[in-house]
């Protein structure tokens, strides 16, 4: 594909990063079978322009955190996919789903024990993106109704996201669920990481989300490394 037709899904930060993955054969393998699927009246979430949502979102250069869940939500609502491209953003509907309720009402426990009375379920995730919060899924599309389904296609650029372009910077990780944790071989040996459930499944099971002191412990990292602390609770 020519660099000239992705430059701006991704924000200039990025470009010198992004730019020889999307000039590959890897990036024409996952175009030619999105278009692909779509000719067979396939519906694919999320639009074409929020693939890359999250590479928008957050600059390269304001880059503290990377979290990576599974792949973006497969429900559709009015015929319109409710995810964003952000990781369980829901701003497209402004209705929260399931999983972020879990994410946040877990954050709030473990950061005030649940006694934070002024708390803010922001349908939007924009407010942690903006603090460097890369959230992103290993796979960055996926079929309507049919979680997963595009995993195998975004292999390569997730390995080539991990392996190349944040190699080195130091950035903790935080993987959730059993299959974003795979890509955890694909990390620098100095680079932290976490592996947790996904907020989806306390969902399923109708459970808290347990963080096991996450944010805590990202906040001290970020504290001890740059000086600064990710507000995860929307004020």
């Amino acid at each position: 594909m020519e660099w000239k037709y992705f430059a701006d899904l991704f924000h200039e930060s990025w470009h010198k990063k992004m730019k020889p993955w999307v000039e590959s054969e890897d990036c024409d393998k996952v175009y030619k079978f999105l278009k692909s699927e779509s000719r067979k009246g396939k519906q694919i979430a999320p639009l074409s322009k929020n693939v890359f949502r999250s590479f928008k979102e957050t600059t390269f250069g304001n880059l503290n955190v990377i979290i990576l869940g599974l792949c973006p939500y497969h429900s559709f609502v009015n015929n319109k996919p409710v995810t964003s491209g952000l990781l369980m953003d829901c701003s497209n509907t402004g209705r929260l789903q399931p999983s972020l309720e879990k994410f946040y009402e877990a954050i709030e426990y473990e950061l005030y024990n649940g006694m934070n009375l002024n708390l803010i379920k922001d349908p939007s995730l924009s407010y942690l993106a903006k603090q460097g919060v890369f959230l992103g899924n290993v796979s960055l599309t996926v079929e309507r109704s049919k979680p997963g389904s595009h995993l195998e296609i975004w292999k390569p650029f997730m390995e080539y996201f991990l392996g190349e372009v944040t190699f080195g910077t130091g950035v903790p990780v935080v993987f959730l669920g059993k299959e974003a944790a795979k890509y955890k071989k694909h990390l620098g040996p100095l680079t932290r990481s976490f592996c947790l459930s996904h907020p989806a499944s306390a969902s399923y099971n109708s459970t808290r989300w347990e963080t096991e002191g996450l944010f805590t412990k990202l906040n001290t990292i970020l504290k001890e490394s740059n000086g600064i602390e990710i507000q995860w609770i929307k004020k």
